[in-house]
């Protein structure tokens, strides 16, 4: 049996550091954090390799005093808590005191630090975790930490991290999104000698959003400033019009922590209720402040979760304040109550003869479009089927009857699955080809996009979409596929951004079929539109032969059924 023994520090910490140091990314929040803890008004981030062989950290805070920097490269040393009361009044980003020590047990690290009142700055090196250089050195207020050759030590570590791209990418969503609740602070990101972003101190948050998110969605935000008993909500969201296939951008702070939360996530879908698309996901950046004696930060290594006290006011706090902006901005409707009076009102029946075809019966054909024994016998089944159309309700739905009850037809729905199963064929068979435009389209590109799509446009090309540069941000896109031709296309360009950031090479294809979903509802008839029964008959007839009739490409149903016993039970005719 094996001996129970005492790990030694070196060994600790580099287990600690597998909790707290990810990737190089976790390294940058880290020291970020540190650096705003410190009052820095002046944060440069730079970056080599995706933070692979360089992370530097250079700030403007208060500093580390110079016998006092050989200590804070020891696991749990902090200033920020000092006893058990602390952790549960915290008002800092970091207060573990685990950071430092974790990065140096896996890497080269530096720190130099000065504080106003000494005459010079003192120099540390540390390596594997070991105290290395102590002397000072010349530099100005502030601190500087560079972090060289991450994970040298821990080769299954090193050996898992992603390609300088995809790293860079997560330490630049680190940047932005502190970049986005900090306005008073000037950041500046820098990888491989050249400016990735920069953001200047200012007092108007809104502009921090656009040079992270760039103009065209800043300009379709709405302010929030909302209050509920101690919780004060601030920040932006989207106008429904404006959404993404993913949700990387919506941002939480709690605090101006950044954080991941379900409870205030599900608020602000409650909060847009039926103004959102089904699928889509809106942008937000919400801003909440709370008494930290009522939240605990220490339940997540990386502390991007918290636990609240009273959620469920949290929630109600998230959705009202969405509700209000809303509101404020006339985007929700009031709907005014009425009700029905029959009192000396005539009942005037309609002649039958007015639907005219509407007591033809309607049998489907899809018999022709199979081949093989087991599509004959859907075929079959679907040959028999036999329903006789009785006429329209609100030029929106379609009453047929059938053997067993009552049909109730959502004509946009049905023309929507019957459009886009045809278009669905003609990409599966490749007959959908790529046009070039008459007009070029530009597309304005925040830093991450720029990169993303620097790095993917072959990949694009393979799409159909020929996209190429055309100035410092700008990306012109010269082809589409003629069948997204119609669509909005910087949100094409979106949709497709978000899920190549999120590494989901594979769902490509998938957002294809998102988009000729959306082309098929373009070109479906719309609810209202007043149809002939010729046509309805033809519709009615081609969403019986599709392989899904049943739903919308949307997952809404395109008919409901009322099955005659039903009917009966409801007019008490049977019990």
């Amino acid at each position: 049996m094996p001996n129970i023994i005492e790990l030694d520090q070196n060994l600790i910490n580099k287990i600690a550091a597998g909790e707290v140091i990810e990737r190089p990314a976790s390294v940058v929040k880290e020291l970020v954090e540190n650096s705003m803890d410190a009052g820095a008004t002046s944060i440069t981030v730079e970056i080599a390799e995706g933070g692979k062989s360089l992370i530097k950290i250079t700030d403007d805070g208060h500093g580390i005093e110079a016998d006092e920097l050989p200590t804070a490269i020891k696991r749990h040393s902090t200033s920020k808590i000092k006893s058990a009361e602390d952790l549960f009044n915290i008002s800092t980003l970091g207060f573990r005191g685990e950071a430092l020590a974790s990065i140096g047990s896996v890497s080269y690290m530096k720190i130099t630090s000065k504080i106003k009142s000494a005459d010079s700055a003192q120099l540390i090196e540390v390596e594997d975790g070991r105290l290395i250089t102590n002397k000072p050195a010349a530099a100005n207020n502030g601190t500087t930490i560079e972090v060289n050759n991450l994970f040298f030590n821990v080769p299954a570590r090193k050996k898992h991290q992603k390609s300088m791209q995809a790293e860079f990418r997560h330490i630049l969503d680190i940047i932005t999104r502190y970049i986005l609740i900090n306005p008073q602070i000037q950041f500046k990101l820098i990888h491989n000698d050249k400016i990735v972003i920069t953001s200047p101190s200012s007092t108007n948050t809104l502009a921090n959003v656009a040079t992270v998110y760039g103009r065209s969605i800043t300009k379709s935000l709405v302010p929030i400033n909302f209050s509920f008993f101690d919780i004060e909500i601030m920040g932006f969201i989207s106008k429904p019009e404006l959404t993404r296939a993913d949700r990387t951008y919506q941002s939480i702070y709690v605090n101006k922590r950044h954080i991941k939360n379900s409870t205030v996530q599900r608020a602000v879908y409650d909060g847009y209720g039926e103004l959102l698309f089904h699928g889509r996901h809106p942008i937000f950046i919400l801003d909440i402040k709370i008494d930290p004696q009522k939240i605990d930060v220490n339940v997540h290594p990386q502390k991007s979760e918290i636990r609240i006290q009273k959620e469920q006011e949290l929630y109600s706090a998230v959705r009202n304040a969405i509700i209000s902006a809303f509101s404020d901005e006339k985007l929700i409707p009031q709907i005014q109550e009425f009700k029905t009076k029959l009192v000396d009102q005539k009942l005037i029946i309609t002649d039958k003869d007015d639907f005219g075809k509407s007591q033809s019966t309607l049998s489907s054909h899809a018999s022709t479009s199979h081949s093989d024994e087991e599509s004959d016998e859907k075929a079959e089944t679907k040959s028999e089927l036999r329903i006789k159309l009785i006429g329209k309700l609100h030029n929106t739905y379609v009453i047929a009857q059938d053997e067993e009850g009552m049909l109730l037809v959502d004509q946009h729905a049905a023309h929507e699955r019957v459009m886009y199963e045809k278009l669905l064929n003609d990409f599966k068979n490749d007959s959908i080809k790529v046009q070039e435009l008459i007009s070029p389209l530009m597309i304005e590109a925040n830093p991450n996009e720029k990169l993303i799509i620097e790095g993917n446009i072959e990949l694009l090309k393979s799409l159909g979409i020929m996209i190429e540069h055309f100035g410092k941000s700008t990306f012109v896109i010269r082809a589409l596929p003629n069948i997204l031709q119609k669509q909005q296309t910087p949100a094409l360009i979106n949709d497709i951004i978000d899920e190549l950031n999120n590494d989901e090479l594979k769902k490509i294809t998938k957002i294809k079929e998102e988009r000729i979903a959306m082309a098929a509802c373009k070109s479906a008839v719309k609810a209202h539109d007043v149809l002939e029964f010729p046509q309805i008959y033809k519709i009615l007839d081609e969403l019986f032969a599709c392989e899904n009739p049943n739903t919308c490409p949307h997952g809404r149903p395109t008919m409901i059924h009322f099955p005659l016993y039903e009917l009966e039970k409801k007019f008490k005719r049977k019990v």
